[in-house]
């Protein structure tokens, strides 16, 4: 396990924190500085603190230093967040939090997600990760916001066939964007086939989100004869976020069951 120092040590006391960034702490309050890069560094990829007991303090201690990351890191870390993506992509705070952490370090981390997104080589949930990093960021600071919607509809001129579920994550962000600018590229997704339409709907959905029209023209599709549910499988809603229960029923969440 990594050794703490100085004032990171003070992680080591904090345990279970609140969900949601507006109850982050001021990591700052506890004197962690710029300085102590490196050493947050270590605690947000230590293997063993990931694997710590689920009841123990130290299980959090990653997730507050990303956090602290966020605060007080610079453009140094942002390769080193993105690069334990593959690894963290299916915990469940990492892939909420972290691309929170990296709008908070701001445009420069545009072009690395940019690269690792076009990558196939990445799991495709620690691509859908890079797209929700570019989603925070131009939400955080809009002046981004036209070259990330750019960034996101280049990747869906040219979808991984394979990956519905990063396809699906792609188009409700740029629907969270509000870009009808991509209305052409989301039809000629929608037309392949290759997007999970529990992810936002079909294309009359998107059309209605993005103010394009007012109304359906064709009867809603039955996303539970789509995917082969039975009744008592389907769920009571159109869409599902890919941290909501499976509506198959099996306990799991969406992304672990029936989303693979």
């Amino acid at each position: 396990m990594a050794q703490h120092k100085r004032n990171s040590g003070i992680l080591f006391e904090l345990g279970q924190p609140r969900r949601g960034r507006a109850d982050w702490p001021d990591y700052k309050q506890y004197g962690i500085t710029e300085e102590e890069v490196d050493d947050l560094l270590e605690l947000a990829t230590d293997a063993s603190l990931h694997r710590a007991p689920a009841e123990s303090k130290e299980v959090w201690v990653p997730l507050h230093a990303w956090r602290a990351l966020g605060q007080v890191g610079g453009q140094r870390v942002i390769l080193p967040i993105i690069g334990v993506f593959d690894t963290l992509c299916d915990d469940d705070w990492a892939a909420e939090e972290l691309p929170i952490v990296l709008s908070m370090l701001g445009e420069n981390a545009i072009e690395p997600l940019t690269d690792f997104l076009d990558d196939h080589s990445h799991a495709e949930f620690a691509r859908m990760m890079a797209v929700s990093a570019l989603e925070e960021i131009a939400k955080r600071d809009p002046s981004t916001r036209n070259r990330v919607v750019t960034i996101i509809t280049d990747a869906l001129d040219d979808p991984d066939p394979n990956s519905s579920a990063l396809n699906g994550c792609a188009v409700n962000a740029l629907v969270t964007l509000a870009a009808r600018e991509s209305i052409e590229t989301l039809r000629d997704l929608y037309k392949r086939g290759n997007v999970d339409l529990f992810a936002c709907g079909d294309i009359e959905d998107v059309e209605m989100e993005l103010g394009l029209r007012t109304q359906r023209s064709t009867p809603a599709p039955d996303l539970g004869e789509v995917y082969g549910l039975t009744k008592q499988e389907r769920p009571n809603r159109k869409k599902i976020g890919r941290n909501d229960p499976c509506p198959c029923g099996s306990g799991k969440k969406y992304k672990k069951c029936c989303l693979q």
